[in-house]
């Protein structure tokens, strides 16, 4: 009896009285006008209201009370009828506006870090609210719209679009209609007519996008999806942003994303908002604050039915319509996991269930168990656990200065592998690595690596380092992987002067299917890469004794975008160089077999 004497009082809750029309439900401190709770702020800049007409009272009011604007003047489509409707907020949208009006009212700049989970109308809100701003309050401020791709970036102009086109005329201040136009003949800067202000669409392959404008607003979507490597990194593009927007009241940056995994900017992000180390409030809003997911009891349904972790979300505070909703909506999924990642109940479901483990728990185990690594010999920097072989099969002796003799041909099969993946010269969180391989050594024996070197390094010693190297391991077949080099101008002219460099002082290199000896990943190899890494890790079909780059093989990711990655962001070179090599092995093979 208790328990459903519990449930009605958490169904009443949820039922709470909401109306932007009137004010009751709103946002933010309230005074009640007659029938109306009017915003604070407006009745003390206009103790003349009540003595208004309507339309003035409109006009006066929009500027003051954000939920009522959005009521009065912004139309949205209706998803379920394809209609234009009045925007009225939903409980979650109300949240997040509560934490963004706090802001506002006290004085500081409003600053947020959203984490999504379902498609509840979080970037909507986010963007309404920022026009709100530039249409309604301010005239002349600056907005930014910075998307994962260009393609997000755009969806939000066509919402601004159907904003403008649905507003209705008798609340312009100014007697020329509003619209989106294009700014010194530019599809990526937008301007509303006769507000003065402007909109730079752009995404996160543009950093560079924000700088010389005069920015008081900032729209940054989907930030866990954002490029990064050793020539984008998600911190330059929110240094510029943050950089051009003054730390002062009535400025706007929101970072929104759903989640992507824990090896992202996004993450770090929300771990430092979290901690109170950041500028940034961190808002998430679970599954159960969203009133579509629940569902009306069945007269069977009953709490111990339920196991544990359906349970618990009674002690969280659902209802028993949300809980039997959870429930049923499980029997959809082959996984609880994968429920929890599409409808995670905290933001650490939201994150951690967002990416997928390639390998089982008993797989990770044995991944690492294989390495069973001997001491190597360090050798000007290098891990050595094998000396290139004698001519005669026997085994080198240790001793100072191999590296410097160059070994000759044995006229054989070719013998050894090098791969060159080359990182950034200075940033310790992209090392270059360069691994060198025995292979067809004997039949039935599998790949192994035999020397490695980690670090930051110019590009020209770099590349005169691996042509070095890889000579003294009988001529060892060279690969350069130098995808990051054409990232920018400066990067294809470094990239020019290595290959040159390696070109003109190396002969034996792998050359691709297009014929370049320069390894470029793209979408289709990219995807075989990480298929052979896997499809041998799995299996032990190559031998790694670095036991740093096979755990963070073992513990490999695959997020939704479908990329592959390590949990340490520092590891990732050493999973891409290990991809690489398997990928070009299995390339020399099918070649041989031709």
């Amino acid at each position: 009896m208790k328990l459903i004497e519990e449930n009605e009082k958490r169904k009443a809750q949820l039922q709470e009285q909401y109306d932007p029309q009137t004010g009751v439900g709103c946002s933010g401190d309230r005074v009640a006008v007659g029938d109306l709770y009017l915003p604070v702020s407006l009745v003390e800049d206009c103790p003349g209201y009540g003595e208004m007409t309507t339309i003035e009272q409109d006009r006066v009011r929009v500027r003051h009370d954000f939920e009522y604007w959005c009521w009065r003047c912004v139309k949205i489509t209706d998803k379920m009828t394809g209609r234009l409707i009045p925007f009225v907020l939903n409980r979650p949208q109300r949240r997040l506006l509560g934490e963004m009006e706090r802001q506002r009212l006290d004085g500081k700049p409003i600053r947020i870090i959203l984490l999504k989970a379902r498609q509840w109308g979080g970037s909507t809100l986010v963007q309404v609210y920022i026009a709100w701003f530039q249409i309604a309050v301010f005239k002349g401020k600056n907005s930014i719209i910075v998307g994962h791709k260009r393609n997000s970036s755009f969806a939000i102009k066509n919402m601004l679009r159907t904003l403008l086109a649905g507003y209705p005329g008798e609340m312009l201040v100014e007697d020329e209609p509003l619209r989106l136009a294009n700014m010194r003949d530019s599809t990526d800067i937008q301007e509303i007519t006769s507000r003065d202000c402007s909109i730079c669409l752009t995404s996160s392959y543009s950093p560079d996008a924000a700088r010389g404008l005069n920015l008081s607003f900032a729209h940054l979507s989907e930030v866990a999806f954002w490029n990064s490597n050793r020539n984008r990194d998600p911190n330059d593009l929110i240094r510029t942003v943050t950089g051009t927007i003054p730390l002062a009241a009535n400025t706007v940056i929101v970072m929104e994303s759903t989640a992507n995994g824990v090896n992202s900017f996004f993450f770090d992000e929300w771990m430092r908002a979290k901690a109170g180390k950041s500028s940034f409030k961190p808002v998430f809003v679970p599954w159960n604050e969203i009133e579509l997911y629940q569902r009306p009891l069945d007269e069977d349904f009953d709490l111990d039915q339920c196991d544990d972790y359906e349970r618990a979300l009674w002690d969280k505070g659902c209802t028993l319509e949300q809980i039997y909703w959870y429930h049923e909506k499980r029997k959809e999924f082959s996984e609880h996991n994968l429920l929890k990642a599409e409808f995670p109940s905290d933001d650490k479901e939201a994150f951690e269930y967002s990416m997928k483990m390639v390998f089982t728990q008993h797989e990770q185990e044995q991944i690492v168990e294989n390495v069973q690594p001997p001491l190597p010999v360090q050798r000007e920097g290098f891990d050595v656990w094998q000396e290139p072989d004698r001519q005669d099969g026997r085994q080198r002796e240790m001793e100072p200065g191999n590296w410097d003799t160059p070994f000759p041909k044995i006229g054989r099969q070719r013998r050894y592998l090098a791969v060159l993946t080359i990182g950034s010269e200075t940033d310790e969180r992209w090392p270059s690595v360069f691994s060198i391989w025995r292979i067809n050594a004997g039949k039935g024996e599998v790949p192994q690596l035999v020397a490695q070197w980690s670090g930051n390094m110019a590009l020209n010693s770099l590349a005169l380092m691996a042509t070095g190297k890889a000579a003294i391991y009988d001529n060892a077949l060279l690969v350069i992987e130098n995808n990051d080099l054409r990232a920018d101008e400066t990067s294809m002219q470094q990239g020019m002067f290595v290959a040159k460099e390696i070109f003109m002082k190396y002969k034996n290199l792998y050359f691709d299917h297009k014929r370049e000896f320069v390894f470029n990943i793209d979408r289709k190899n990219y995807s075989l890469m990480f298929y052979e890494l896997v499809l041998c890790a799995r299996n032990g079909q190559y031998i790694d004794h670095d036991e740093r780059a096979a755990r963070a093989t073992a513990r490999m990711i695959i997020l939704p975008n479908g990329r592959y990655c390590t949990e340490r962001s520092e590891d990732q070179q050493f999973l891409v160089n290990r991809a690489e090599a398997l990928y070009v092995i299995r390339d020399m093979d099918l070649k041989s077999n031709h």
